[in-house]
């Protein structure tokens, strides 16, 4: 058995994010990235599998320095912070 993170990086602040409105309709994420939940459901059962949306909550780095296997997903408007995610 592994022990699986897969990360969507948090998008930077943007007019097309809408994030100033997101609190409006009680949301946290506009666009939630399909990649992830897709990779969920074609990894075997016998893994132990987390998915972090970094759009929705904080990257546990502890965490991730214990997994077996950590990946890293994203668009090109992500590049800068999946590089730096400080």
């Amino acid at each position: 058995m592994a022990e699986i993170i897969l990360i969507n990086p948090r998008f930077e602040i943007s007019f097309w994010g809408l994030e100033h409105a997101l609190s409006l309709i009680g949301k946290r994420s506009l666009l939630p990235v399909a990649a992830l939940p897709l990779l969920a459901a074609v990894t075997p059962s016998r893994h132990r599998l987390t998915l972090i949306d970094e759009n929705v909550e904080s990257i546990d780095f502890a965490r991730c320095a214990e997994a077996d296997i950590v990946g890293v997903t994203g668009m090109v408007v992500q590049r800068a912070h999946a590089r730096d995610p400080d």
